[in-house]
């Protein structure tokens, strides 16, 4: 059989090519995040967890500085399982196909090695010549060509890197003074106090302003009578006017919001002894 062993032949050397490729990847990711979550104390999350805090107290087998370190490497590993799984689902497109990568890298290939491939079983004179031809194609191609070399040796760089960073900061104890659980502490407190106020103001009653529209209660002879005054010129109770205030009355009611009436004349015939009541609810209203 002509093409199929071949092809078979390049497969499992392409495939351990892109496995090592995709090795140095994940690794790179998982020290990069492994060492962000050093430098900004991370490990500090985990303890809003009870179960942890409870584990922390209770197991004597490594200190605090390793086990956060371990809670630190757990995380990690855990962000990298799931980035890398949200990547697969995600782009499914980018998934190993051997003869996608023979055609790309060869294009003398492209299209002939395909129908090859799919007419492997189906035998006849016009198959066979193009079988032979793709089969003598494929053995005179340099497979090296269309490994990823580039990316395997970037991702393996990108790992050592990482990889030194996080040794060191692991040896010398180094981070950085952030507080990730004192700045989410501080966040909620703000948050609080926010709706606190928020609550407060919708609570709060809106005093009204005393100067317009004043209202009062006085008992003439017994019984409640109801005052109201209106916003006037300051002249007072009384009904004479002359014929200056009368003008500048009409031209500042027109700029004002509220309706102005005069005060009208006050002239009830009230016993003695209303008289300093009366007086004291006036001069309350003046001041």
């Amino acid at each position: 059989m002509l093409v199929v062993p071949l092809l078979e032949k390049y497969k499992k050397y392409l495939i351990w090519s892109y496995r090592t490729l995709g090795f140095f990847q994940t690794a790179g990711k998982f020290s990069f995040l492994f060492l962000l979550m050093i430098l900004f104390n991370l490990y500090e999350l985990a303890y809003y967890v009870p179960e942890v805090e409870k584990l922390s107290k209770f197991q004597t087998y490594l200190d605090t500085y390793w086990f956060n370190l371990g809670l630190m490497a757990a995380g990690a590993l855990v962000l990298t399982l799931l980035f890398g799984l949200i990547h697969r689902l995600l782009d499914r497109s980018n998934k190993f196909n051997l003869i996608t990568l023979l055609e790309t890298g060869f294009p003398e290939l492209k299209t002939r090695l395909a129908t090859a491939y799919d007419n492997s079983q189906n035998i006849n004179i016009v198959t066979k010549k193009l079988l032979e031809e793709v089969n003598i194609q494929l053995s005179g191609i340099k497979i090296r060509k269309i490994v990823p070399k580039k990316q395997i040796f970037r991702s393996f760089v990108i790992f050592l890197l990482a990889a030194g960073a996080v040794t060191f900061c692991i040896h010398e104890g180094f981070s950085f003074d952030v507080s990730p659980s004192q700045l989410i502490d501080e966040l909620l407190d703000n948050m609080s106090d926010l709706n606190a106020r928020a609550a407060y103001e919708e609570k709060e009653e809106v005093v009204p302003d005393s100067r317009y529209r004043v209202e009062a209660v006085i008992i003439k002879n017994g019984d409640k009578v109801e005052m109201k005054i209106n916003p006037s010129l300051g002249l007072g109770f009384t009904s004479q006017v002359d014929a200056d205030t009368e003008k500048n009355f009409n031209e500042s009611k027109s700029g004002l919001e509220d309706e102005f009436r005069q005060s009208q004349t006050y002239s009830e015939n009230l016993p003695e002894e209303y008289e300093p009541l009366i007086k004291q609810y006036f001069e309350a209203l003046s001041s």
